[in-house]
């Protein structure tokens, strides 16, 4: 609502852990050095997923478990932690993922385009579009958060804030992080250290006259962790926009003649790979496009309204909030609009960036337009469902025509302006999130974002090594790591300034995203699925249906609470899947770096050959779909309140 002088009230009926009134300890030093730990760990293991599977979850609800866990262990020796201090240290953690999550969708894209990754320059663009992420939330908080309370669940925001509450009784939480962790560890260690079990089973065929079908499945467990988490819908539009990419528009066009000539003389599935490369992921940018410009224009009325919010307490000055009560206190407008403008300024002067004055103003332009789009939909779908890459694609050609017209001709300059884009995006999702987890528990929004903020530089600083690292041990662009839209990122901004951009297959996505909205389907999520690779969706996918069989299993005993700690429990298991597998990738990847084994593919192989190896690789994803299972429903069918079980 708003006040006669036009400003906002923070009006709420949620009674949050910590009341308003009350005076808890928050933003201390224990709480920001454990955050600062967890924080690179954690945007090391988001970053590795992010760049093999094209997508990346949130890391609050792990943070918050391995938050408590380490304050359970410092409560030993007299050290004890508040549920705000957990509430910071997820925070800070979670700001490095997200932020990593945009670093790889677009910055990362300089390796295709034959340049090295520049530490420094990866680190101040990290900071400066981490910056304004933060910032350009700010002033959407109020109505977002608050006054659309019960409209935007925010899931990974609100299971965060029930995780951090349970966490006050106990521990088990820990153990389920810590078993997933161990599994998935150890599974990936088999496959890509021993070569015990063989993970991917792909390939293509034809059908009478129509060739260049391909179906196929990287069946690890941080995919099918991922699809546990983003649920079935999700993961079934993705693998639709697959199936639509694999088994439609690519048979026609290779039986149709159009296959690269460098590919012509391959492998039938590797003349699929060269279609969907040269001409399909164009189809799925075109797509992109749309879902992202129908996101910005059912959103009119909130970006307005978070214009109109910020000029009018702007006029407030740096102290305009004191009189509002503690969980109503953000950063004062006054830091954000200047803070902003000095973003802006450094984006043109800081020689390490060089994006222009037109490059810029488009680069905060946009960044404010999709950093509303960002908060907004990951209220509905979520962080680990934010689409990014969309608005990244939007950016980028936007900026590769308009720059193209000044006549600019590096495609750095034009990723650049795209990753300050991306990178505020997806730390705006990510902050949207957290202040949600905030709000409920009655922490203090000034605090959170000072946090996100430490957060963010210590990020950036590790964002540029990082990438150095992978591309080192695997690289950007190899099967390990195919990094679809760092790729796709640099394919646009290249053909566009050099006049070879396939237009035509751009508005054939333009015309396929018009028909999924005329259809009321999520345009987003199927484009991804379009441009990813077969083999990434499918796991993705199973990942999702077994999530719709335990929920289904669950809800049939009609126990509430039941259904509640399952989908906890699921959750917090598959991240440490994916943390585990995050990891051993780091570790395979310094093996690879320092020459150690073998020398190929398989550090360490003990010789079980291929067709062992592939049956080995059934029954362990077999027996990994049971391990998920098994445990998810094991802490659903204990009895007692959920907040025994963390």
């Amino acid at each position: 609502m708003a006040t006669e002088s036009g400003t906002s009230t923070e009006t709420t009926d949620v009674d949050p852990y910590v009341p308003a009134d009350s005076s808890t300890t928050e933003l201390t030093v224990k709480a920001v050095v454990l955050g600062l730990v967890l924080n690179v760990l954690l945007m090391a293991a988001n970053a590795y997923l992010g760049l093999r599977a094209g997508l990346t979850i949130s890391a609050s609800i792990p943070a918050a478990v391995i938050s408590m866990g380490l304050f359970y262990g410092l409560s030993r020796i007299g050290i004890q932690g508040t549920i705000l201090e957990n509430n910071i240290v997820q925070t800070m953690t979670s700001a490095g993922s997200s932020l990593t999550a945009g670093v790889i969708f677009s910055l990362a894209g300089v390796a295709f385009l034959g340049e090295s990754i520049d530490i420094v320059t990866t680190a101040t663009v990290s900071l400066l579009g981490g910056i304004l992420g933060v910032l350009f939330m700010i002033p959407m908080r109020r109505y977002l958060i608050v006054d659309q309370h019960q409209e935007l669940p925010y899931p990974e925001g609100t299971a965060c804030a029930d995780v951090l509450q349970a966490g006050e009784q106990g521990g088990r939480g820990v153990r389920f992080v810590s078993l997933g962790f161990i599994v998935g560890a150890v599974y990936m260690a088999l496959a890509d250290i021993w070569g015990v079990i063989r993970t991917t089973i792909e390939g293509a065929f034809a059908v009478t006259n129509t060739r260049g079908f391909a179906l196929g499945g990287d069946f690890t467990p941080a995919l099918v962790g991922v699809g546990y988490i983003i649920g079935p819908r999700i993961a079934a539009y993705i693998l639709g926009g697959g199936l639509v990419s694999w088994m439609m528009l690519i048979p026609l066009l290779v039986t149709g003649g159009m296959v690269p000539p460098d590919a012509a003389g391959g492998t039938l599935f590797e003349q699929a790979n060269a279609v969907w490369s040269s001409y399909v992921r164009y189809v799925g940018a075109g797509a992109m496009i749309v879902g992202g410009l129908y996101a910005i224009a059912s959103m009119r009325s909130t970006i307005l309204d978070a214009v109109r919010l910020a000029g009018a307490e702007f006029s407030e000055g740096l102290n305009g909030d004191t009189d509002r009560k503690r969980t109503a206190r953000d950063l004062p407008m006054a830091i954000v609009v200047v803070g902003a403008a000095i973003v802006a300024i450094l984006l043109v002067v800081v020689p390490q960036v060089q994006v222009g004055l037109l490059g810029a103003a488009i680069a905060v332009i946009a960044a404010f337009l999709f950093v509303a789009v960002s908060s907004y939909l990951v209220g509905v779908v979520g962080s680990s469902s934010n689409p990014v890459s969309g608005m990244t694609v939007a950016t980028i050609l936007v900026a590769a025509v308009v720059l193209r017209s000044t006549g600019v001709s590096d495609p750095v300059i034009v990723l650049t302006t795209g990753s300050v884009v991306a990178i505020a995006a997806a730390v705006a999702g990510d902050t949207s999130q957290d202040l949600k987890t905030g709000y409920l528990l009655g922490a203090t929004p000034r605090k959170q974002q000072i946090a996100q903020l430490i957060g963010i530089g210590l990020s950036a600083l590790f964002a540029g090594a990082i990438l150095v690292f992978f591309n080192q041990a695997y690289g950007l662009g190899s099967q390990t790591l195919p990094a679809p839209q760092a790729g796709l990122m640099a394919l646009i901004a290249e053909s566009v300034l050099g006049g070879t951009a396939n237009w035509g297959m751009v508005l054939i996505g333009v015309t396929f995203g018009i028909v999924l909205i005329m259809m009321d389907i999520p345009v987003l999520p199927f484009a991804v699925g379009m441009y990813l690779p077969i083999s990434l969706a499918t796991p993705i996918f199973l990942g999702g249906v077994l999530k719709a069989l335990v929920t289904r299993y669950v809800e049939r005993t009609g126990d509430e609470e039941a259904t509640e700690r399952a989908t906890l429990n699921g959750r917090i298991v598959a991240a440490g899947l994916i943390a585990g597998e995050a990891i051993m990738g780091i570790v395979v990847g310094a093996i690879r770096i320092l020459g150690v084994g073998s020398g190929g593919t398989i550090p360490f192989p003990v010789g079980v050959g291929d067709q062992l190896s592939l049956w080995f690789g059934i029954v362990a994803i077999g027996g990994l779909l049971a391990f998920i299972a098994a445990s998810t429903l094991r802490g659903a069918k204990d009895t007692g309140d959920v907040e025994e079980l963390y």
